[in-house]
């Protein structure tokens, strides 16, 4: 029976997660301490409850917001905890050094360091010690692999080896192979890229995941013969296809998504579900006294698709609403899309109907995996519309 999650009150003063800021010297905390005076310790499996609340339980998730791991640490309260030790960011290191790490954390600012998670995970003082074993970091990670740390940082182009044959780019979040080609002026587009490497992405071009290394040179290459003046597109589709269907090729290859899109000048449905919890449902839950969106309960990691055409708004933490994705369309009207697990868009990002922007989770105030999904008026909270009526005036059933 799937189920039916529905977000919490909208509180967008309150930090979801383990946040602390650490002055020059090292010991100032922005967070007040709490007296340390009986025992601090929590088991492993209420650390599990805290880390599926604050990242679905994902112990190495890095959406590039500033928060890291399954129980989401700032930088400064990993390197002020002793997290170094193990790794230079809470993601990299293990669950078991993870939680190791957040025991200091409790010990020094008690369960509010986690505010909403740690009640909703019964996290205390005092509890039983975990029963975990970290491993010290120069077991887990030799210094002489500097070009590990590079991977997940940012994108890098590097020499495939010393002599600087072939151009190779590594994957990072966020990335599509429309956006890598654009940028890095592969002949051929997306889709001579994606010939190009094959079987390195397999054989969904859609799918590409942080740390792939794609050969950028060889799609080069490749686009370069038939012909000099570059129409990138059509030239993919007459290695492919007959001559007579590539003249007709260009209008459908022109447009830059990596992901399939639906026609414009039609919407999409979000998810492939039926929604739950109704667009104005009145509630003590929500601030304004009723429901701002439309719940669809899907299991985590659903692909979520923009409903219509537009430009990325924002990407990131979005307080209550946890990972969430706002997309300005070309009738003024604003989609959110909240509880996020994974982003694959980022901010300033144009995205056709139908493409995938995300994968939905229980991030934030939720109480289940779902998608609560709003239209508005304007970007921000409290100019929404009835989502399913904009969606229904542009052609979806739900």
């Amino acid at each position: 029976m799937a189920v039916r999650g529905r977000h919490r009150r909208y509180q967008p003063n309150r930090i979801n997660r383990a946040s602390l800021t650490v002055t020059a010297g090292g010991a100032g905390m922005a967070l007040p301490l709490i007296g340390t005076g009986t025992a601090q310790a929590a088991d492993v499996d209420t650390w599990n409850k805290v880390a599926a609340c604050e990242s679905t339980n994902n112990w190495s998730i890095n959406t590039g917001n500033g928060f890291y791991g399954g129980l989401q640490f700032t930088q400064s309260t990993w390197e002020a905890y002793g997290g170094t030790a193990y790794a230079p960011r809470a993601d990299r290191a293990t669950k078991d050094q993870q939680i190791a790490v957040a025991e200091k954390v409790l010990k020094a600012q008690g369960p509010r360091a986690w505010p909403v998670c740690s009640e909703r995970a019964g996290l205390t003082r005092g509890g039983d010690a975990p029963d975990v074993t970290p491993a010290s970091a120069p077991k887990k990670a030799a210094p002489k692999a500097p070009q590990r740390e590079a991977k997940d940082v940012k994108p890098e182009v590097t020499p495939q080896s010393t002599a600087g044959r072939g151009q190779m780019y590594t994957v990072v979040r966020g990335d599509t192979l429309s956006q890598i080609a654009d940028e890095r002026r592969v002949g051929g587009g997306w889709r001579q890229l994606y010939e190009a490497n094959r079987t390195t992405i397999g054989g969904d071009p859609d799918l590409i995941t942080p740390g792939q290394r794609l050969a950028l040179e060889a799609s080069r290459k490749k686009a370069g013969k038939p012909q000099t003046p570059p129409k990138p597109r059509t030239e993919a589709k007459q290695r492919a296809e007959p001559k007579p269907q590539a003249k007709a090729e260009p209008k459908k290859a022109e447009p830059k998504k990596a992901e399939p899109a639906q026609a414009s000048h039609g919407l999409s449905a979000p998810v492939a579900a039926s929604p739950s919890t109704p667009y104005r449902a009145a509630g003590g839950s929500w601030s304004k006294g009723y429901h701002t969106g439309v719940d669809f309960p899907v299991a985590t990691g659903t692909s979520v698709k923009a409903v219509a055409a537009g430009t990325v708004v924002s990407a990131g933490w979005g307080g209550s609403y946890g990972y969430e994705v706002v997309i300005r369309h070309a009738d003024g009207k604003y989609s959110q899309y909240g509880h996020l697990s994974a982003l694959t868009v980022k901010s300033g990002q144009k995205v056709g109907a139908g493409q995938r922007i995300a994968r939905s989770g229980s991030t934030g105030n939720s109480t289940g995996p779902h998608l609560h999904f709003e239209v508005r008026t304007g970007p921000g909270f409290g100019s929404d519309v009835d989502p399913l009526a904009y969606l229904r005036a542009g052609g979806v059933r739900i």
